[in-house]
Parts: C-alpha cells; sequence; structure tokens
C-alpha cells in the first residue's frame, strides 16, 4: 500500500473537520473523550530516551505528543508531525509558534520523509475504513516506520481482546501486530498494562547482540542530524 485510498482520507478529514467544529482545540475532537491521552503518551514514549532525539509523530492531531514530552523533560530536538487534517495542523502550527517544530498536512504513506531516531503514532489505526485495508494500512505504516527511524518506534492499537465493538471502530490483534514487529526486529515489546482494552508495541531498530552472551547490545550513539 503506497496511499490511502482517497474516499477514506476525505471520510477521515470530514469526520475530524466536523469534530474540530463543535469542541474546538480539545481531546475530543481527537476522539479521546475519557482524558486518557496522557495515559497512551507516557506507555509510547516510556522505553525510549527522547530528549534531543529527532522524532515524527504519525497522525499527529494538535502535536499535543510534543508538549507532553516537554513538559516531562524528554523534549525532542526536531519534531515533525504529520496528519491527513488541515484544520488540526493548522490549530498545532498556531498554538506551538516558536517551538523547534515542523507539522505538515498529508498521507505519512505518500510523503516523502526524512530519517529520524523515533516515530510514535496514537488513534492512527482505530477507525474502520471504508475502502481500504485496516491491517494492510498497519503493515504499511510500521514497514515505512522501520524505513526512516534509525532507532526505533511505538504505535498504540485498539485490542481485539474486548466484549464489545463499535461498528466504526477496528480492533486489531496483539498477536498479529507482534507478528509484524518480529519480522522488522527481533528486539520488541508488547505493552497490554496501561489500559484494559488497548495494547502498544514498541520496535527497537537496533537489535544487535553480544553472541557470547546472548543478550542486546546497548543503542549505539545518535547519528548526526
Amino acid at each position: 500500500m503506497k496511499a490511502l485510498p482517497e474516499e477514506d482520507v476525505e471520510l477521515t478529514r470530514q469526520r475530524y473537520r466536523q469534530r474540530y467544529e463543535d469542541h474546538g482545540y480539545s481531546p475530543r475532537t481527537l476522539g479521546w473523550n475519557k482524558d486518557r491521552q496522557a495515559i497512551r503518551f507516557q506507555s509510547l514514549s516510556s522505553l525510549f530516551d527522547l530528549k534531543d532525539a529527532s522524532v515524527l509523530d504519525i497522525g499527529c492531531g494538535f502535536a499535543d505528543l510534543y508538549t507532553f514530552l516537554k513538559d516531562n523533560d524528554q523534549a525532542p530536538a526536531d519534531y515533525l508531525g504529520i496528519d491527513l487534517v488541515p484544520e488540526l495542523t493548522e490549530e498545532a502550527i498556531r498554538r506551538l509558534a516558536g517551538e523547534p517544530i515542523s507539522v505538515r498536512c498529508g498521507d505519512f504513506l505518500a510523503e516523502d520523509i526524512p530519517p529520524v531516531d523515533f516515530a510514535f503514532a496514537s488513534g492512527v489505526f482505530n477507525h474502520r475504513f471504508a475502502q481500504g485495508d485496516n491491517e494492510a494500512f498497519i503493515e504499511a505504516v510500521m514497514r515505512k516506520a522501520a524505513r526512516v527511524c534509525r532507532q526505533g518506534f511505538a504505535f498504540d492499537f485498539l485490542s481485539d481482546r474486548v466484549d464489545r465493538r463499535l461498528e466504526h471502530t477496528f480492533h486489531s490483534s496483539p498477536e498479529r501486530i507482534l507478528e509484524i514487529a518480529l519480522n522488522l526486529s527481533r528486539r520488541v515489546v508488547l505493552r497490554n498494562d496501561y489500559l484494559p482494552f488497548e495494547f502498544s508495541i514498541h520496535v527497537f531498530l537496533e537489535d544487535g547482540f553480544d553472541p557470547e552472551r546472548a543478550v542486546f547490545r546497548k543503542p549505539q550513539e545518535r547519528s548526526t542530524r
């Protein structure tokens, strides 16, 4: 998959445009109506050293991840956010004017993305497509993230281990996501301990190990950006 089908792009924009008109700058615009965004950000960022790194935020919305990292002494040296919805990226640019960030409107799969240390995605995989294949989309995003990242990436998913599903939501199999991740690196972590109906995958792209001791080597120093 090289890009999202145009029908799904337009439906996504319509959905968030309407929410933005209803709620303005609010987690509710992004679909987070139970004030758990910080819990997701904490889980996604918990296993990486992000201070002074370069960070890509896929489906960045209002670029709240940057604010969360800054407020928690993990401010990246470079932050690039990308989102399909122009109203959200324009709000992010206005709110974070003067910060060392770059935010663009576009499709991650179709855009030319520069190399970064780490990538994150929260909420990107939660809506069932009208035309596109959700599982193919997830795998394509994970594979592209593995190509553009130097150090690793972490993504959040709705789990299929739930009692009830909504018609418009897509729930991923933790086993299937883990399988994709293990085809990209031997060093991965699946977290299912922070919210009852969600999980995250952390993929470390530096997965070399000491063959004599059979332990992973420490990550190398980051490349000069």
